[in-house]
């Protein structure tokens, strides 16, 4: 029996890239299943698919016996010996079975293992493709918004962006188009499932990568990242070339670098620092937008700091429920203690 299997197997093997030897064993074995359903469960059945012609043929494994007691399963040395001329007592020996009933059968036994393995490449293939995206930004279309999420498509996945991922504050619209990160690919009986996020440091990160060609190259070195979603964001760079000024790399001519950020931060502050290796210069960058006076270390070792700054600036260095003075300590590992001069 041939249902035309070589040629619709080489065809798939173009097209889809599914190899023949690896889809014919796979056949083999649906094929027996489903002879077994239908032609008698237990026999031991061999199914075999030509690789030269694509003929499909059946066989039943008996054992050569001196007793018959089972017929499916066994088979007297007489009846053995005009199958095969040179065969013992104990050995097994293929008797072929006429498999023209079975034609309709395994055709469609064949097409649903094709279809089966074709979904099964095109997931493996969509994970590697989508898996190629984690540690990046990329732009999502927002396809349906809920109160606890809002669904995503990107390239052809939908995905759900859980609203503990939105920057807090936004609105996303259906049908607009947002910038996400994604965190990870999952695979998933359904296709890979892709997780993403804009609350992340590293939404921060991509966004700069994105607009500034001297962090995308390595000129300019992302350090260090801290954020509180919606609020702020502070990120300490640093220049491999001390040609290139790192925070002016980043806010660009006229602003125009850091305006694109701050659009897709939906208002979140963002502060570029200049990155130092000593304490003191650091932590006067750290604090800003506030202007800083001086900058003493108290304890170097437990990494212990006092800030003066002037009066009218330490609501400012502070920031509105401290957030403004607990980033500036996140970005650094330094304790800070921000006095106004006059309480010196």
């Amino acid at each position: 029996m041939n249902l035309g299997l070589l040629e619709a197997l080489e065809q798939l093997e173009e097209e889809k890239g599914i190899k023949v030897d690896e889809i014919i064993p796979i056949l083999e074995k649906a094929l027996i299943s489903a002879y077994r359903k239908d032609y008698g469960g237990e026999k031991n059945v061999e199914i075999i698919i030509n690789r030269q012609t694509g003929e499909i043929e059946a066989y039943q494994l008996l054992e050569v016996v001196d007793n018959v007691e089972d017929e499916k399963k066994q088979i007297s040395l007489e009846e053995a010996l005009k199958i095969k001329s040179d065969v013992n007592i104990g050995d097994i020996v293929k008797k072929r079975l006429n498999v023209k009933k079975f034609g309709r059968i395994a055709a469609q036994t064949a097409k649903q293992v094709l279809i089966q393995k074709i979904r099964e490449i095109e997931k493996e293939k969509q994970y590697e493709k989508y898996s190629e995206l984690v540690g990046k930004i990329t732009t999502a279309e927002v396809v349906r918004v809920t109160p606890d999420w809002a669904d995503i498509r990107i390239g052809k996945l939908e995905t759900r962006l859980p609203k503990k991922e939105w920057i807090p504050g936004e609105e996303i619209e259906h049908g607009s188009l947002i910038k996400v990160y994604i965190k990870e690919v999952k695979k998933d009986k359904k296709g890979p499932k892709i997780m993403v996020s804009r609350t992340c440091e590293e939404f921060v990160a991509g966004l700069l990568e994105l607009e500034v060609p001297e962090i995308e190259n390595g000129v300019v070195e992302i350090v260090k990242i801290v954020r509180e979603p919606g609020i702020r964001t502070k990120v300490a760079v640093r220049s491999n070339n001390p040609k290139v000024d790192p925070v002016g790399a980043c806010i660009g001519e006229e602003g125009i670098r850091i305006s694109a950020i701050l659009k897709e931060l939906k208002g979140e502050k963002l502060d570029i620092v200049k990155w130092s290796d000593d304490p003191k210069e650091l932590i006067a960058s750290a604090l800003q937008p506030a202007s800083v006076i001086e900058v003493d270390i108290l304890d170097a070792e437990n990494q212990a700091s006092r800030v003066i700054v002037p009066p009218n600036q330490l609501s400012l260095a502070i920031g509105k429920g401290g957030q403004n003075a607990r980033l500036a300590a996140k970005l650094t590992g330094w304790k800070i203690d921000i006095k106004p001069i006059m309480n010196i």
